[in-house]
This record gives C-alpha cells, structure tokens and sequence, in this order.
C-alpha cells in the first residue's frame, strides 16, 4: 500500500485552485461603464432644453 501510495504523490498531478483573476478585470470595467452612465446622464441633464 505504501509503494502505491508513493507512486500515486509522485505521478498523479495535484489540481491547484487559484483564484479566479478575472474578477479585477470584470469590477475595472463596471466601474468604466459607471462612469460612462454618469457622464452622459450629466451631459444630458445638463443640455436639455424645455420643449415649447
């Protein structure tokens, strides 16, 4: 059983869970898109015009 043992820790790979990188990307362009919305929510809000 220890021969076995031994030889699975040195040939079977050891799945390694990193965390997922793409979380910085993904809060960086919701944060993009946020300002976005705001500067043109500001553009409008700051040209509109009454309809007469």
């Amino acid at each position: 059983m220890e021969k076995n043992n031994e030889g699975i820790m040195k040939h079977v790979p050891i799945k390694k869970t990193d965390k997922p990188r793409h979380k910085g990307l993904f809060n960086r362009k919701c944060e993009l898109a946020r300002m976005e919305r705001e500067k043109a929510w500001n553009r409008w809000r700051r040209n509109r015009r009454p309809n007469y």
